[in-house]
């Protein structure tokens, strides 16, 4: 049946088409989740590489605060179901793939619940960072990714676990 044919039964019935239209934001979050993931994918095919970006560049590039939710989402709701022991391997996991000092990490990590982490609050996490809020973004990616390789085999699709239901 048409589209049109369909409109001619509901008018001369009297119902309302019950389908609502998709929710722009929800599919936006989606996107940028799904693009998050594969770039996670990515990189754990060649850890020293790094993470990719394609989240915010490209024709179409996320919303850095949606990016930003996403991330900071994924890492809180990850501590409530890992173990101090499992926040540490994620650390130490991106400082043998890219060489980053454990400091530099910690920072980032009180978000999985790392017991080394500095008692601090979101934004004196961030401003240890720098200017840039983009550079505590792949802090949070990073520690996505670490996730994904020690605790969720390898698998990035581990993280829909986390997704922002709505």
């Amino acid at each position: 049946m048409g589209r049109n044919s369909q409109r001619r039964r509901l008018a001369r019935t009297g119902r309302k088409n019950s389908v609502s239209p998709p929710d722009l934001s929800e599919v936006s979050r989606a996107r940028a989740a799904k693009r998050l993931r594969a770039d996670i994918a990515a990189w754990l095919e060649v850890p020293s590489s790094g993470p990719g970006r394609s989240f915010i560049e490209g024709e179409h590039p996320s919303d850095p605060t949606m990016v930003w939710g996403i991330l900071m989402h994924w890492l809180v709701a990850a501590r409530e179901q890992i173990s101090e022991e499992q926040a540490r391997d994620a650390v130490n996991w991106v400082s043998d793939a890219l060489g980053i000092h454990h400091d530099d990490l910690l920072y980032a990590a009180g978000l999985i619940g790392h017991p080394d982490a500095p008692n601090v609050t979101l934004n004196e996490g961030v401003e240890h960072y720098g200017e840039d809020a983009l550079t505590f973004v792949l802090y949070m990616l990073l520690l996505s990714g670490a996730l994904v390789a020690t605790v969720g085999n390898g698998d990035p699709d581990w993280l829909r676990q986390f997704d922002i239901k709505t």
